[in-house]
């Protein structure tokens, strides 16, 4: 590793940063966002007169320049410096002159030949890699930063910095914002490793040392994840590059969040034991880190066994986050087990943190549990494999053991049930109705007089309408504890096929939990 330069470190704040207001803020792509929101922060890069920030404007070699001395000596220092570019098209009255003059000065940037610059000229992602490296104590000649495999050698040093992180030194001109990314991954990337007394540790999950979340058990070979959102929550002191080890019979996806904040795009794993990377430059400290099943894989006996966290920590021991004071357990089918739609014309995805009963528990800061399942109705048909609702209601997982009844650890305060949209709609609905009321019996026979049991429907379709809401009014209504409520009918995005219904996107799920919310909050909680 290099010598860091002391006057980088000044730049960093260890706590939250302020979003810059920019005008098309909603154009940056997600990925980038932090990286944008602290450089800017920084003053490290800045927008444009009119508000903006243009973060798919291709970087510029001046702007690029300027990117660089603000990195060295701090926004407070940089306009005070007396460097003058000497090039014959930077003018000394060009705004970037000063900066350019310094780069040149300290070897970081050279022209373009005939005393030339081209302050406005494009400038390649391998081009401000390199200027990045030179700036902080790479010497260009010794590690062949220059001349014949340039662009290889120096994609070869940023992934040694670790500053390839969600973006490429490759030869293609660079946006704004994969400039500012590459420049943040620098910057943490050192800060983190400046910490001192971390250690890299592995440590297996204990009945003592995590909360588990929804319907996940805690098995002698780990925490198996039973349905979407699934998994742990700890709080540790650490750093750097988290990761968790694990053991599926089923591909999977996994996202981890650390203090509130999920780290997408999930991590994806594959069948058998492994080790997968959720996130990287997490600042030295303790943290919330929570880390659950994304997808739905508990059919036919597919599961995921989450057996432990690895980082750099200052002591291996973890220990559980505190239980908040509402639970919550969401049942239904495929919206309530986060299918929404990818932006992909006719495909689905499958993320239980974008379901509206996520958001819903997030917004509440509740405990939850989605026991929930594709095409879960109250008919037993095919798809189902002999499973029926009563037994996943009533059963740890079903689908792996039909024996294992759920032992829940607490009583929910409220359930929320969204059944039957996938059910036949029959006139007259008798069959449907008395399903419904069985079902809606047998919760409250299981979870006792206490817990408030809404009804919700409207997520796809609104047949049915009806008969909830008069099992509702024959079983006492809110006197009783039994609510109903109309979610938003939202389904802008693409069905699985064709010809399938359509389902929300993450951004319906949102005003969905948002209305949800605030009837709970109104009407339940009050």
């Amino acid at each position: 590793m290099k010598k860091f330069t002391t006057l980088l470190l000044i730049l960093i704040i260890l706590t939250g940063v302020v979003s810059a207001a920019f005008t098309d803020a909603d154009k940056i792509t997600e990925d980038f966002t932090d990286a944008v929101e602290y450089m800017s922060e920084q003053q490290i890069i800045t927008g444009f007169p009119d508000g903006s920030f243009k973060p798919k404007d291709t970087l510029t070699r001046a702007q690029a320049a300027k990117i660089i001395c603000t990195m060295l000596e701090g926004a407070d220092k940089v306009e005070s410096i007396s460097a003058s570019a000497s090039f014959a098209d930077v003018p000394a009255e060009h705004w970037a002159s000063k900066f350019i003059g310094y780069c040149a000065d300290k070897g970081i940037v050279s022209g373009v030949g005939n005393n030339k610059f081209n302050p406005n000229g494009q400038l390649t992602g391998a081009a401000f890699g390199k200027m990045l490296l030179v700036a902080h104590g790479h010497d260009a000649e010794k590690d062949k930063l220059v001349g014949e495999n340039w662009v290889i050698n120096v994609q070869r040093a940023l992934r040694t910095e670790n500053a390839n992180y969600k973006v490429a030194a490759s030869e293609d001109p660079m946006k704004r914002e994969q400039a500012c990314q590459m420049a943040y991954n620098f910057v943490m990337n050192k800060v983190i490793n400046s910490a001192e007394g971390y250690k890299e540790e592995t440590i297996g999950f204990t009945s003592s040392n995590v909360k588990l979340l929804g319907k996940a058990q805690m098995t002698s070979d780990g925490v198996r994840c039973n349905y979407p959102c699934d998994g742990v929550e700890f709080t540790v002191d650490c750093k750097g590059t988290l990761q968790f080890t694990y053991n599926a019979k089923a591909s999977a996806g996994v996202v981890m969040f650390v203090d509130g904040k999920d780290y997408l795009p999930r991590a994806n794993v594959g069948t058998g034991a492994g080790t997968s990377t959720a996130c990287r430059f997490i600042l030295p400290g303790e943290h919330t880190i929570r880390i659950q099943q994304d997808t739905e894989i508990n059919t036919s006996g597919l599961y995921l066994t989450l057996t432990g966290f690895k980082a750099e920590c200052k002591s291996a021991a973890i220990k559980p986050t505190k239980a908040n004071d509402l639970y919550i357990e969401f049942i239904g089918d495929s919206i309530t087990a986060g299918c929404c739609v990818s932006g992909e014309p006719g495909s689905l995805y499958h993320s239980g943190s974008q379901s509206y009963a996520f958001f819903t528990a997030q917004k509440l800061n509740a405990d939850y549990a989605l026991i929930a399942k594709g095409s879960q109705g109250f008919r037993e048909e095919k798809w189902q494999k002999g499973v029926s609702v009563d037994e996943m209601f009533l059963y740890q997982n079903p689908w792996v053991n039909k024996t294992d009844k759920a032992v829940r650890a607490r009583t929910p305060d409220i359930f929320v049930m969204a059944m039957g949209q996938n059910d036949t709609e029959e006139t007259p609905d008798t069959p449907y109705h008395d399903r419904m009321s069985a079902f809606v019996k047998l919760v409250r026979q299981t979870l006792g007089p206490k817990t408030k049991i809404v009804l919700i429907y409207g997520m796809m379709t609104s047949k049915h309408t009806g008969t909830v809401e008069q099992v509702c009014e024959e079983l006492g209504g809110a006197a009783s504890g039994y609510y109903v409520f109309r979610m938003p009918t939202l389904n802008n995005g693409a069905g699985s096929s064709a010809t399938a219904t359509k389902h929300p996107s993450g951004a319906d799920n949102q005003i969905s939990s948002d209305a949800l919310v605030e009837f709970l909050k109104t009407n339940v909680l009050k």
